[in-house]
This record gives structure tokens, C-alpha cells and sequence, in this order.
């Protein structure tokens, strides 16, 4: 995996022991060392319960709960604290009656921020603790008030511009915006909750939380993946192209903060003498409207002479090759020879029309000083730094040129960042604040120039756009805006996927990579080396978002940023030289050091530096977030400290034993709870690595390698806890993996997530608009160590059934089964589907809009044509009453105005209420299982209604194995049909052995023969992937039971009873009954709605749609010449039409008729008139070619 760089040979200094003698100086160590001597060896089987403290101590969605708790707690108070105060001197509006001081200044300043938990305000002026199952319940959304400290000075402006304060008001706890919070974090009702409160808080104690709730629906915000900020990137262009080749970088001053300042050095192509690409270097910089000269850039960093140039430039003043890659570039800047000069000759390229000089000269100084390169800092004299970097990146860029180095590889995962929710709701936080913070401004101003002084409570109140666009994001998806106010991004926040708990817990940890779906690019879609252990490499969709929709792995871990001072200090500490007092000979010889992004020094021993902060690191001195990379050939160092960085834990290895630092007394520790996993950190036991640190070590791929005397390889550093903990949560539950095309188990992470299951222990007091729950779920008998952790067993989503795989009678060709209609009567996988229906009444004040009544047949206009008599008094339908298709659900009715009803004759209006109920869905029948009553956000009545409908296996219905071998059901046999074997057993379901050879999946198969040895010995099937296991342990077991080494049985015939021929393989499989079932998807339609417009049927099943004929359909029936057929398809059935038409003029005529009377209002002729029946569309479309003065006639032949 991460071995050597190929052109080591021997193992160089850095990969010496950690324990270095002359820093661990104290006796305990010694001692440590001497009971390591004796303790037990670690196998590979004690990875478990390392893995179990792993998940113990953080659970599957800790990355998005760390994240947002890590925005709540400090990011948050920082916006405010970077906000500038507000400053507004009221302006004389020149009003005579109204005089106003315009000699005060007004200055507000934001302090300290203070949260409480969600609470919801009632109408009638309460505030009530909020939980989270009452917003799901009511449809409202899981906020927290947040409060801030606002100061307000008034200050007196003296002569002489001075100012004296004259009053200073301090307001606490102003009330500033709600915010969505994300389920089990710090300010969560939920957090530190034991099982018994969560239940008595009618939530899953198995629910993991990570989620926000927004007008009652659960939303998940999708990580992003995105390209890591101060990088340094070197490409060479495509050509035909300006340019040969590009090193550019990202600078941003900090993560997360907006906006990013782009800088390129680019090398152009040479097109001979008279383009004005000659081979030039010249680099690009925000603000300027063209490319500045590299060197002329450098000149006015206040490097002017030649000789210093080359030097930022070119390390080795020897190196020939390269000193003369910069002549050309060096020979055009002649003219332009001080730094005044070359400030000018930027500042001109700039926005800086009509100035004077020493503006210009100034601006560009401020342009060089903020926006070049912000990430090295924006201070006073630090041009220095940062002419060093250009001169670097210039390096990278020639010795790409040169052919000395490759080109940086865009898809490495190590170059990648994360954003989680804590990012991205920062993010959208910060722009939010910024607009609500111009908006005060705005109003401030105009209360002040209206001579009144303002309450800035009530304005922030007023003004603030805070809890509306937040909570409007959450609920679109529609993330952060630009200055057109369009989305920048969309899909972001999602629905939560409930359809089973494994489905909900892969939808928290899915990972987006923002790039165009149509793109037919591959590249960022395949899977890449450094994407092992960090990504899971099955689970991704089918189709256009293959491989750019991530999983993470289950160990994956995503930094959240420690600060990067500690390290500094640390270097300083270890003899790094500053960068400002090396010689141009120390950037020869020495190795360079990076931290995240900036270049801060030189350092003479590279291999010893790096041992240091890795033993601090293990000693848990400096983050174990922190990551240490060093590159032999560059001579480089670098060290990352920032947020978003995939990491996993790895054992390390002692480097002079080769062993693993973790034995078994260590492992007895975590088993008997004495220790937990942060102990194993503390330990130095294990550490975490990234991808960039990752291509710098040597990784055993098992503990036992490192034993064996002819191992591989004898440089190890690092061992893998388990290999198995590569895939993600869908992975993981396929049994055998390891034996199975990786195209099936894509198919089956896909499938897993559409089983029919248990999503959740409370799914009884939840609402969903919809679910489904499997009767009698069973856990597999042959499963993986890593379900324990996804909590399969005690949520399962499929049954064990037994397979025979064998074709009898042929109803289970192309991917059919038989199932056993026997097996099915005793409740083989059924089902349950829920359905919700959500009403409310409506008011307009005190004016009823909508209200829940049962509605009385002769006062209700527009009455539908459902059942209402099983409605209640109060308009609810009671639990337990039995409903069909189109019966209402819940009855409602509006008011009708007085003038607008039909009145009966006697002048008494015949209706007065109008009919707006809410029926059952066409297609579904079910039983009432539930009836909520509450009320809404305003105080409103608001139900919800909740169906029940049995799902018994039918014809049609899908199931899968957990390999992929999706299929339908073809056909259901009576046990008696069945085939049966020698015991009398009989299958549950028939699967074709075709399905078998072409697809490979031979994991299906051990799952099997596996079941079955569980089944017969009474225990459960070790199916995790890479273990040492194999086909022949398993076989070999069966044999000794009695049975045929591989599964294979002699069946009868159910029809005959005699035997078959040829022996079956039978044994036990988990099948899982998936969500697409045919009563969901079966349509036909006799008559039924039709379009407005075009009065043809309507389409969509919802709608009671009818099945389009189409193009291809019209074309096959023309070619069999069915022509009646294609007439009755085409005109009869769908949007037959009459009308009158002139003979004389070939017009539409007037008909009336009941009177009987026909005329032509044209030729004002009444005898000469046909009628014709053409298609409604046809009439249409003459009409709206006559609105466009166009007249189409009908010439009528008689027949």
C-alpha cells in the first residue's frame, strides 16, 4: 500500500525507533520496556476489541457531531468577534423644524454570545422546552434561541477631531437569531442522555443523532470534498496551449474563511521572437487585469538585483539547466530596475485610474502586503517571506519543466479537503451575519437622520435575516448565496434516508465532490490508492454520480483543526532556522519545513526533526490531529495542522524489533475497561495517519506479517488494526466480500439500503410521511464482526431462508425466484407499510379559512367522490377503521363568501361551506393506525393521520441476497409442489443456478455452505472479509457432520416424489425483501382525469394517469397495419372531439344544439354545415395559429 519511494534502496535515516535514547530519559520508561519483554504477544483476533473501544468511545457519526459542535462552541463567537464595530454619525438632513446633532458618534460593539437549548414559543407568549421528537411530531424546526452582548457608546467629536464619550450603555442577552442544532450535540437535549431518558424522550437509543430537524422533517447536511487551500500545485497545460507550464495555489488567511485569493506562476510557451510568448515567466494576482512579470513581481517585493532573484529562484547557483530557464525573463525586466519602478508598473495594471503616482505606488504596496498570498500573513514587511515562496513556487514550476519532477496528481486524497456541517454551516453563518450586519447599518442610519435614537434590540429583531435564511437553507438545500442572490450550491441538505437504520447511518457519513454530473471525466471518479481506508471502495452510486458520491470507511476520521502556534513553538524550540536568516547555501543544503502551506524555515537534520515531533506527537504534546510528511527527493518537511484531513488509526510498529508496540496485557487492559481507546493514544500504542503521511510509511497489512522470518519486508513502521475496517457501513454486511466481483457488492451497498427492516426501536411513535417495517426480522446467521457496530443484529433487515439453487418448472428464469407459498401463510417476509396524511386548520385572524368538521352533504359544495361516513364528528377518521382507495381520511371545509354561492331560488344560499378534505391515495387501502391532534407553530389545529397497510409477498415483488442476486418473484408454490430433501427439508426459495456462473459472486455460495454448518452446529457464521479463513475449513466441517463436503443433496421432486437426478446445493442464505413492491407500482386506467388544456388523459400514477402510446409504439402498430387499432389508441381513447365547420369557408361554425340551429357567422349562411370529429389538440391548434392571424380552412370532401 503506502510503501518506500521506489528509488530507496536501503532504509534511510528517518525510520529509526521512536523511543529515541536521548529523549526518553525517565525510569519508567526502562521499566515499560522490560515488562514489554515478557508480555504476551498480540494476535490479529485482539484487533477486535481495539475496535470495539474505538466505536465504543466514538460511535459511527462522530465526525458530523464533533464538527458542529466544534461551529457552535468557537466559530461561531469568532464571526462576531471579527466584526468590526459598528460606527454612524447621524447626517444633517438640512431641516430647519427637525435640527439634529451631527457633532455625536454612535458605536455599537458585539460581545459574548450565550445559547440555551431548543425551546419552542407558544402563542400565548410561552417558551416550552423543545425535544426533538415533539418537533418532528408538530413539523417544527429543533432551533436554539441565541443571545448576544451589545455595547453602545456615544461619543462627543470635539475641534480638533477628538472624541470625548459621553454616555456608555450595556445591553445583555439581546435576543440575535434561532438556530438549527444538530440532534445529540452539546446544546441537545438529547446529549449524555442514558437509554432510559431517550426512551422516555420516545427516541431510539440506538439512533446516532448528526441531523437537524426543519419544519419537522430530519435533514442530514452531506460533507463536500474539495481541493486543500495553500497547496501548491504544478501542472503541465495541455497544449495547443499560452503556456507550457502552471504552478498555482489557493491562499486562504485561515479555514473557512470567505473567499480564497488565487495566485499562478505560469511558464509561457516560447512561439519565437515576435509573439509575445518568448518562454517568459510571469505570474497572475487578484485585482490585476493582466500578468505581471515574475520578475518585475519580485523586484517589488524589494529583491531588485539579478543575482538575488535567481537565488529566491534557483537554489543552486551551480544548476545551469535552470538559471538558464530564467534568462529570458530576467533580460525583458532590464528596463524596469528599482522597486518604485516596478511598484508603478503593477499599480498601472490595476484599478487605479487617473491617480497620482505615490497613490499608485501605495496601492500596489497594500495590494502586494494583503491580497498576494494572505496565508503567509497580511502584516507590515513581510514581503520577504513571501518573495521566498514566489521563488519556490517558481522552483516547482521548473523542475516540472525540466523533466526533473512529475506533475502533482489532482485526484490524491491527501490534497483533498472536508467540509462537515460544522464548515459548512459556518460558512453560511458568516454571510448571513455580514448582510444582517449591513441591513442594522442601513437602519441605524435612518432612525439617527430622523433625530431619534434607536433601541438596537428591537432592530436587530426587525432587521435580522439570520433565522429565516438559515432555517431557509436547511430546508432548500439550497447552500449560501451569491451577490445575484442565486444558490451556490444545491443538494446540500438532504432528507434523512429512514428506510432502514443502515440506510440512515450510511446517508451520515456520504461525502459529495462538487463537481458537474454531466462531466464525462473519469479520472475524479475511479478509485484512487491513497482513497484505501479512507473511502470505502463499494459504496457509490450507479450512474452518472459513480465514484464522485463517497462513502466514508467505518475508522475514517476528519480533523477538526488544532492550532498551528504549538507547533511553532515546538520548532522553534528544535532548531528550525527562520526563513528571513537563511543564506541562499543553508536552501541548498538544508531541508525545507512547511506548516500548512507556509514555508517557516530551514532544518540541517530533517530525519531527526521528524523523529522529534513524531515522539511528541505519541506523547500527546503536540494534536494527534497533526500530521508530519517528509519528502526524500524534495528535502522537504511538511506538517498539517488544519480541519477537513481524512485520518485512521494504525498500530505503530517498533522499528529495530519489528513489532507491534501493542501486546496482549495491554489488550487485557481495554477488555476489562481499564482502558479505553483515548488510553491506547495516550500510550502511544496507535496513531493516526493521513493519506500525505500515509505515502511516507510502511504498512503491515496483518500483525502476523511482522513475524514471519521471511517477511516481505523487514523496514515496517506501521501494521493495520484490520483490513476489514476498509469498507463503509453498506459494505459491511456482505458476508465474504472478499470472494465477490466488486461490481456486485457496489450493487448490493446500493440494495442495502432499499431493504425492508426495522430503521428504528421508536418507529411506532413516529409519524413519517412514509416507512416500512419488516414482521419478523431475524438476524443472519452468517454475518461480519463489523455488524456489531451498525447494530444489524438488533435492527435486522431480511430473513434466513433456505435456498435451493436448482430450476424447477421455470419460473425462475432471468433472475426469478419461487418462494413457498407455505412459508409465506406463516409470515415470511411481511411487511408493514405506514403512510402519514398531515392537515391544519387555517385563520385569518379571527376569520375561520379552513376548519376540521365532518361536512353535511346538502350545505358543502364541490364534494368529492370518496366515502365520508367513516368520518368522526370532529373530521378525523377514528383508529381502526378500515379504508379504500379515494374514502376521505380527514374532512375539512372553508367558508364560502356570502355573495359568491348559488342561492336556491327563494333567495337563501343553497351552500355555504366548500369541500376541502383530504381522501386516501387512489392506489392505497389500509387500516387508521394512529390519529395525532395538536397544534402547529401558530397555534393552529394540525393533525396528522397515520395508515396501516399489511405487505404480503406477491407475485412481482423484488427480494435480493446480500451479493447483488437481485430478483423478482415469478411464481409461489404450496409446500406439497415444493422439491424436498432427504430430512424432509423443503426450500423457502428457488433461485436459478444461472445466475450464478456469469456474475461470480461466489461469496453467495460459502454464505451458504457457511449458514449451513451454523445451522447445524447451532452457532453463528464468521463472514468478515480478509480473515484467515477458508472454503475448505468450512467444507471440511460439514463432512465431518455427515453431510456432502459441499452442500450438495439429493431432492425429490415435490410433483412425482421421485428422486432427481442430479444432487442440489442447498443451505441457508439472508434474503432481503426490498421496498419496490408491484402494489406501489401497478397502473391501469378505464376512464379518469383529463388535462385542461388539451383535454387528453392525464399522466403519472398519482394522478390516475393513463400510459402514454408513444412515437415507437405508433410506428410498430403502423408497420403491422393495424390501422383501426392506431385510430381507437391515438383518437378514440384519448381526446375525441366534435365540431361544426362552414363548407363554403372551411371556418369553425356556431352551433347551438338543444336549439338546433348551425351558422356561420362569416358567410352568415346557416345551411351548408358539417360536423367532424377531429383530436381536441387539432382544434386547439387552429385556434392558436387564428390568434396569430393565421387561418387555417378545413376543406370537408363528404364520404
Amino acid at each position: 500500500m503506502a510503501a518506500m519511494p521506489a528509488h530507496q534502496t536501503d532504509p534511510p535515516g528517518p525510520y529509526r525507533p521512536w523511543t529515541r535514547p536521548e529523549l526518553v530519559g525517565d525510569a519508567a520508561a526502562v521499566d515499560m520496556q522490560v515488562e514489554a519483554a515478557e508480555a504476551p504477544e498480540m494476535h490479529q483476533e485482539d484487533s477486535w476489541v481495539v475496535i470495539d473501544s474505538f466505536f465504543q468511545e466514538k460511535g459511527l457519526v462522530f465526525q458530523q457531531l464533533g464538527s458542529f459542535d466544534q461551529f457552535i462552541i468557537y466559530e461561531m463567537q469568532r464571526v462576531v468577534d471579527q466584526q468590526q464595530p459598528i460606527e454612524i454619525t447621524p447626517q444633517s438632513q438640512y431641516n430647519p423644524e427637525e435640527p439634529i446633532d451631527i457633532k455625536k458618534v454612535y458605536v455599537w460593539r458585539f460581545g459574548q454570545m450565550h445559547f440555551n437549548k431548543p425551546t419552542q414559543d407558544e402563542p400565548d407568549g410561552s417558551s416550552r422546552m423543545l425535544t426533538p421528537r415533539e418537533a418532528r411530531l408538530r413539523n417544527l424546526s429543533y432551533t436554539a434561541p441565541v443571545f448576544v452582548n451589545v455595547i453602545q457608546e456615544v461619543y462627543q467629536v470635539n475641534e480638533d477631531q477628538s472624541r470625548t464619550l459621553i454616555s456608555e450603555d450595556s445591553y445583555h442577552k439581546v435576543f440575535l437569531m434561532k438556530m438549527p442544532i444538530m440532534v445529540r450535540t452539546e446544546y441537545c437535549w438529547l446529549k449524555g442522555a442514558n437509554d432510559r431518558l431517550l426512551t422516555e424522550f420516545g427516541e431510539c437509543p440506538l439512533d446516532q443523532g448528526g441531523y437537524f430537524i426543519v419544519n419537522g422533517s430530519e435533514k442530514v447536511l452531506i460533507a463536500l470534498e474539495r481541493m486543500a487551500n495553500n497547496f501548491v500545485y504544478a501542472f503541465a497545460k495541455k497544449q495547443p496551449s499560452k503556456y507550457a507550464w502552471i504552478c498555482e495555489i489557493r491562499s486562504a488567511l485561515f479555514e473557512g474563511s470567505a473567499g480564497s485569493s488565487g495566485f499562478a506562476v505560469k511558464l509561457c510557451n516560447n512561439m519565437g521572437s515576435k509573439s509575445y510568448c518568448r518562454g517568459q515567466l510571469v505570474c497572475t494576482c487578484p485585482y490585476l487585469r493582466t500578468e505581471i512579470p515574475l520578475v518585475i513581481m519580485l523586484r517589488a517585493m524589494g529583491i531588485v538585483a539579478d543575482r538575488d532573484i535567481l537565488e529566491r529562484i534557483v537554489f543552486d547557483m551551480s544548476d545551469f539547466g535552470m538559471i538558464n530557464a530564467c534568462r529570458l525573463s530576467i533580460e525583458d525586466a532590464s528596463p524596469i530596475s528599482t522597486q518604485e519602478m516596478a511598484l508603478d508598473y503593477i499599480a498601472k495594471r490595476g484599478p487605479t485610474m487617473g491617480a497620482t503616482r505615490d497613490v499608485r505606488i501605495q496601492y500596489a504596496r497594500e495590494l502586494l502586503q494583503k491580497e498576494l498570498l494572505p496565508h503567509i500573513g497580511r502584516t507590515p514587511n513581510i514581503e520577504g517571506r513571501k518573495s521566498y515562496f514566489m521563488g519556490y513556487m517558481t522552483n516547482r514550476l521548473l523542475l516540472g519543466f525540466l523533466g526533473r519532477s512529475l506533475e502533482d496528481d489532482r485526484d490524491h486524497f491527501g490534497k483533498k479537503r472536508i467540509d462537515l456541517a460544522g464548515a459548512l454551516v459556518s460558512g453560511s453563518f458568516t454571510g448571513l451575519w455580514r448582510k444582517t450586519i449591513k441591513d442594522i447599518r442601513k437602519v441605524l442610519q435612518r432612525t439617527l437622520d430622523r433625530g431619534k435614537v434607536p433601541d438596537i434590540a428591537t432592530t436587530i429583531k426587525d432587521v435580522s435575516c439570520l433565522s429565516t435564511g438559515m432555517k431557509y437553507q436547511f430546508a432548500t438545500g439550497n447552500w449560501g448565496m451569491d451577490k445575484a442572490g442565486k444558490p451556490v450550491r444545491c443538494g446540500i441538505s438532504q432528507g434523512l434516508n429512514r428506510m432502514t437504520f443502515m440506510a440512515t447511518l450510511s446517508h451520515l457519513r456520504r461525502m459529495l465532490t462538487p463537481l458537474a454530473r454531466s462531466g464525462k471525466l473519469v479520472k475524479p471518479r475511479q478509485l484512487h490508492n491513497t482513497h484505501w481506508g479512507l473511502v470505502c471502495p463499494a459504496e457509490t452510486p450507479e450512474g452518472q454520480a459513480v465514484g464522485l458520491v463517497k462513502n466514508l470507511s467505518l475508522m475514517c476520521y476528519i480533523t477538526l483543526g488544532s492550532a498551528q502556534t504549538i507547533v511553532e513553538d515546538f520548532l522553534d524550540e528544535w532548531g528550525v532556522l527562520d526563513l528571513m536568516e537563511c543564506s541562499p547555501d543553508h536552501i541548498k543544503k538544508y531541508c525545507k519545513v512547511f506548516l500548512n502551506g507556509i514555508w517557516v524555515g530551514m532544518h540541517e537534520k530533517p530525519a531527526e526533526l521528524r523523529d522529534t515531533l513524531q515522539f511528541l506527537r505519541r506523547r500527546k504534546d503536540i494534536d494527534s490531529e497533526v500530521s508530519i510528511q517528509q519528502d526524500l527527493k524534495n528535502l522537504e518537511i511538511k506538517i498539517a495542522t488544519d480541519c477537513g484531513r481524512c485520518m485512521r488509526p494504525l498500530y505503530i510498529v517498533d522499528y529495530q524489533k519489528q513489532k507491534v508496540l501493542i501486546n496482549g496485557t495491554h489488550i487485557k487492559k481495554v477488555q476489562s475497561g481499564e482502558w479505553e481507546w483515548g488510553s491506547l493514544m495516550r500510550e502511544g500504542l496507535i496513531e493516526y495517519l493521513d493519506a500525505e503521511e500515509e505515502e511516507c510509511s510502511m504498512i503491515a497489512m496483518f500483525v502476523e506479517d511482522l513475524v514471519k522470518m521471511k517477511a516481505y519486508c523487514k523496514t515496517y513502521t506501521h501494521a493495520e488494526i484490520h483490513p476489514a475496517m476498509i469498507f463503509g457501513i453498506c459494505a459491511s454486511i456482505i458476508p465474504f466480500p472478499d470472494h465477490n466481483m466488486s461490481p456486485r457488492n457496489v450493487f448490493q451497498s446500493a440494495m442495502g439500503k432499499q431493504a425492508v427492516g426495522v430503521f428504528g426501536t421508536n418507529f411506532y411513535a413516529r409519524m413519517d410521511t412514509y416507512a416500512c417495517v419488516m414482521m419478523y426480522p431475524m438476524k443472519p446467521f452468517v454475518g461480519t464482526r463489523s455488524m456489531n457496530y451498525l447494530r444489524f443484529r438488533e435492527m435486522p433487515a431480511g430473513v434466513n431462508t433456505m435456498v435451493f439453487i436448482m430450476c424447477y418448472t421455470g419460473y425462475n428464469q432471468e433472475d426469478s425466484l419461487m418462494l413457498g407459498q407455505s412459508s409465506v401463510d406463516r409470515g415470511f417476509m411481511r411487511a408493514v407499510a405506514y403512510r402519514c396524511y398531515a392537515a391544519e386548520e387555517k385563520y385569518q385572524g379571527n376569520k375561520p379559512v379552513d376548519v376540521f368538521c365532518r361536512p353535511q352533504d346538502s350545505r358543502t359544495l364541490g364534494l368529492r367522490n370518496g366515502d365520508y361516513s367513516k368520518l368522526d364528528f370532529d373530521g378525523l377518521a377514528e383508529p381502526s377503521t378500515r379504508m379504500l382507495g379515494d374514502d376521505i381520511l380527514i374532512g375539512r371545509t372553508s367558508p364560502l363568501p356570502p355573495d359568491s354561492s348559488i342561492d336556491d331560488g327563494m333567495g337563501v344560499p343553497k351552500f355555504d361551506r366548500k369541500d376541502n378534505s383530504i381522501p386516501v391515495r387512489t392506489a392505497e387501502s389500509g387500516v387508521v393506525d394512529q390519529v395525532m391532534l395538536s397544534l402547529n407553530k401558530d397555534g393552529f389545529k394540525f393533525t396528522k393521520v397515520r395508515l396501516r397497510t399489511l405487505k404480503i409477498p406477491e407475485v412481482g415483488d423484488k427480494f435480493a441476497s446480500r451479493h447483488g442476486q437481485k430478483g423478482t418473484l415469478g411464481i409461489m408454490y404450496r409446500q406439497e409442489d415444493m422439491p424436498f430433501s432427504h430430512f424432509g427439508v423443503t426450500p423457502d426459495i428457488v433461485m436459478n443456478p444461472h445466475a450464478i456462473p456469469s456474475r461470480m459472486t461466489i461469496g453467495h455460495l460459502v454464505e451458504q455452505l457457511t449458514g449451513k454448518v451454523g445451522a447445524l452446529v447451532g452457532c453463528q457464521g464468521d463472514a468478515t472479509p480478509f480473515t484467515r479463513v477458508t472454503v475448505k475449513d468450512i467444507s471440511g466441517r460439514l463432512h465431518d457432520m455427515g453431510f456432502q463436503r459441499f452442500g450438495n443433496e439429493r431432492v425429490m421432486s415435490g410433483h412425482t416424489g421421485r428422486p432427481l437426478t442430479n444432487k442440489i446445493f442447498v443451505g441457508p442464505v439472508y434474503y432481503q425483501r426490498l421496498k419496490h413492491m408491484v402494489s406501489d407500482k401497478v397502473q391501469s386506467r378505464s376512464r379518469g382525469p383529463v388535462q385542461t388544456l388539451v383535454r387528453q388523459p392525464t399522466e403519472g400514477r398519482a394522478k390516475e394517469g393513463g400510459l402514454r402510446f408513444g412515437e415507437m409504439e405508433r410506428d410498430c402498430i403502423i408497420s403491422h397495419g393495424a390501422a383501426k387499432f392506431l385510430k381507437e389508441r391515438l383518437f378514440d381513447v384519448s381526446d375525441a372531439y366534435r365540431v361544426h365547420v362552414c363548407d363554403t369557408c372551411g371556418l369553425f361554425s356556431v352551433a347551438q344544439i338543444s336549439k338546433d340551429t348551425f351558422e356561420c357567422r362569416l358567410c352568415k349562411d346557416k345551411g351548408r354545415i358539417s360536423q367532424i370529429c377531429l383530436p381536441y389538440a387539432a382544434k386547439l391548434m387552429i385556434q392558436e395559429l387564428m390568434t396569430m392571424n393565421i387561418l387555417p380552412r378545413l376543406v370537408l370532401h363528404v364520404q
